[in-house]
């Protein structure tokens, strides 16, 4: 508790949170968009919660949750506060933990965050069927659905916590880790980002004759991933040091006059 209580004091000197506030509003944006169109389709809340759905579930949240977490390890290098919690002492599971858990509920919160984006700009809009239980309903998905991701996206959030130099080049593998479930294929299955979408999208897969996805192979796929997650977890060294931040080499001055 301590740990993230202390984690949570730290995120207001970074730029994090609003970083992911503006990736929530442009998400929201996203899903937005296809609204105005005039396309012929008649625009419901629904479907615009559906459309917020698949932004965040595939192209915004797996690589900002990676992106979050792996800043939060790496600004322990770049403020220099590692080694103050070294003398605690402090564990690397107890920080990666504590970490963790900050990052989990920060998703809860910008997961409403986006739930209230798209509901607003609905009602601006004047969109049908915005009902209590619709209401109920697509924030219980939209959450879940972010939730899901951060279990999807788990071992990446570990390695770009464990291995700070390559946090930028875990959270391009998320963006494509999540890309990759926007297709459509019997495969799929079996694929983690695609298995969010599967449990949580009552749109996914309809109108497509040649596949069949099925949630009890979704959730499979997803716990297979978490326990991956725990077994990673479990194979760091409690006294390990996070991969340090290469810092810049302080120029030779040069002898003489």
């Amino acid at each position: 508790m301590h740990v993230v209580l202390a984690e949570l004091g730290k995120l207001r000197r970074y730029g994090m949170v609003k970083a992911g506030c503006l990736v929530t509003i442009l998400a929201a944006l996203y899903g937005f968009a296809p609204a105005l169109a005039r396309d012929g389709v008649q625009k419901t809340f629904p479907l615009v919660m559906n459309n917020l759905l698949e932004s965040n579930c595939i192209y915004f949240f797996p690589a900002m949750i990676v992106l979050i977490g792996g800043c939060m390890a790496r600004r322990e290098y770049t403020d220099n506060t590692l080694k103050n919690l070294q003398t605690v002492p402090l564990s690397l599971r107890r920080l990666l933990l504590g970490k963790l858990a900050v990052l989990f509920f920060m998703t809860v919160g910008f997961s409403v965050l986006s739930f209230l984006l798209g509901t607003a700009l609905c009602f601006a809009l004047g969109l049908p069927d915005a009902a209590l239980p619709a209401l109920a309903e697509w924030l219980a998905r939209i959450v879940a659905g972010n939730l899901l991701v951060f279990v999807e996206v788990l071992p990446l959030t570990l390695l770009a916590s464990l291995f700070v130099e390559g946090v930028y080049a875990c959270t391009a593998a998320a963006f494509v880790y999540g890309f990759f479930a926007s297709m459509e294929a019997a495969m799929l299955n079996y694929y983690p980002a695609k298995a969010v979408l599967i449990l949580v999208d009552p749109r996914c897969g309809v109108g497509y004759d040649f596949v069949h996805y099925s949630p009890a192979s979704a959730v499979l796929t997803l716990l297979a991933v978490l326990l991956g997650s725990a077994v990673l977890f479990a194979l760091v060294h409690p006294g390990q040091g996070l991969n340090k931040v290469k810092s810049p080499k302080k120029a030779t001055r040069a002898k003489g006059w």
